[in-house]
């Protein structure tokens, strides 16, 4: 129960670290430059007329 109690604290006090690493990370991998392509052509759908 200690080791729970220990976990929870870390987690508490580090959370804002880690979510912060999981938002580059998320970042990172849709801007990573091979994929421009791909991002602006979903970028353009809003654009088109499909009516």
């Amino acid at each position: 129960m200690t080791e729970l109690l220990r976990l929870v604290s870390w987690f508490e006090h580090y959370s804002v670290v880690v979510m912060t690493l999981v938002f580059v990370a998320i970042v990172a991998a849709t801007y990573w430059p091979g994929r421009k392509a791909r991002i602006e052509q979903q970028g353009h759908i809003p654009l088109e007329d499909d009516v």
